[in-house]
C-alpha cells in the first residue's frame, strides 16, 4: 500500500481518523500549485514546504479528487522530485498527470523551453503513447474507488495515483497516495472470488439437503421393516435377515443423517 509519502524517512501518513478537520480541494490545490510557483520563483524551502503540507493533507482529504487536482498535484510531485534529483519519479508523476491533462504545458514562467524539466516532461509525453499495463483497483465489498478523480479507474502499473475509496452510500472512506512502486491495493475480494464462494455454498447447501433427505429416506425405510419384522401376522421367510438388514438400513441412515448434520454446521460457520 501506498505510503502517502515521497520517502519512507518522511514516515507514515495520519490516518483519516486522527485528522482534525477535513481538508478541502481548494486547500489541496492550493498546496500543489505553491510547490509550482515555488519551483518558478526557485525557492526550494518554499517548494519542500508545499509537497510536506500536500502529502500530509492527502489522508483528510473529505472530498473526490478531481482529475485537474491530482494532474496539479502529480506536477507538483515531478518538480519536488528533479529537486532531489529522483529522474525516474519525475517521468513517473509527469505521464500520470500527462494523463489526466493531455494538452498541458509547462509555463515559460516556470521552467523555460531547454530547461531540464521541460525535457523530462517532453521524454515523458513521448513515453506516454507506450503500452501500459493497467490494473483495476478491487473495490471495498459493497463499495466504489477512484483513482486520479476516475469512478472506477484503472492504475497503470509503475506510475503514482490518488486512490480513493466509497462506501455503499458514496461516503468517502479513504484516500492514498500510491508511489509508482506501491501494489496495486485490493481493498474487496476479487469478483472470481465472490463468484467462486457463491458456487462453493450453493455445493455446500445441495450437499447437505441431498445427505439429509437420503438419511430420512433411510430411517423411514429401517421403520417400515422394523414394523413388518413386529407384526405378528406377518410371514417373513427370513426373520433374521431382516432384522439384520433393517439394521443396516438403520444405522445407514444413523450416518448419513452426522454426514448431513456435519455439512449443515460447516456450511453455517463458513458462511
Amino acid at each position: 500500500m501506498g505510503t502517502g509519502f515521497a520517502s519512507s524517512a518522511d514516515g507514515p501518513p495520519a490516518a483519516r481518523e486522527q485528522c482534525v478537520a477535513s481538508t478541502s480541494l481548494v486547500e489541496f490545490q492550493a498546496a500543489a500549485r505553491a510547490g509550482e510557483q515555488a519551483f518558478a520563483n526557485i525557492d526550494l524551502p518554499a517548494l519542500t514546504h508545499a509537497r510536506e503540507e500536500a502529502l500530509s493533507t492527502i489522508p483528510c482529504i473529505g472530498e473526490r479528487v478531481t482529475t485537474d487536482v491530482a494532474a496539479d498535484f502529480h506536477r507538483m510531485m515531478a518538480m519536488a522530485a528533479f529537486t532531489a534529483g529522483n529522474e525516474s519519479l519525475v517521468l513517473a508523476e509527469f505521464r500520470a498527470a500527462r494523463r489526466l491533462k493531455p494538452g498541458y504545458e509547462i509555463p515559460p514562467n516556470v521552467a523555460p523551453t531547454g530547461h531540464p524539466l521541460v525535457n523530462l516532461y517532453e521524454r515523458a509525453v513521448e513515453s506516454a503513447d507506450a503500452d501500459e499495463e493497467l490494473e483495476a483497483v478491487i473495490p471495498p465489498i459493497d463499495g466504489t474507488v477512484a483513482v486520479d478523480g476516475t469512478q472506477g479507474g484503472l492504475r497503470v502499473r509503475g506510475l503514482s495515483a490518488i486512490v480513493q475509496t466509497f462506501d455503499a452510500s458514496a461516503q468517502l472512506s479513504a484516500t492514498e497516495y500510491l508511489l509508482p512502486q506501491d501494489p496495486t491495493p485490493q481493498y474487496g475480494p476479487i469478483p472470481l472470488e465472490i463468484e467462486q464462494q457463491k458456487r462453493r455454498r450453493r455445493g455446500l447447501l445441495a450437499a447437505t439437503g441431498a445427505s439429509a433427505a437420503l438419511a430420512s429416506g433411510l430411517y423411514a425405510g429401517a421403520l417400515m421393516g422394523e414394523r413388518q419384522f413386529k407384526n405378528p401376522s406377518g410371514n417373513l421367510p427370513n426373520p433374521r435377515q431382516t432384522q439384520a438388514n433393517n439394521n443396516a438400513v438403520f444405522w445407514s441412515s444413523v450416518g448419513v443423517g452426522s454426514i448431513a448434520l456435519g455439512l449443515g454446521a460447516f456450511t453455517t460457520i463458513t458462511w
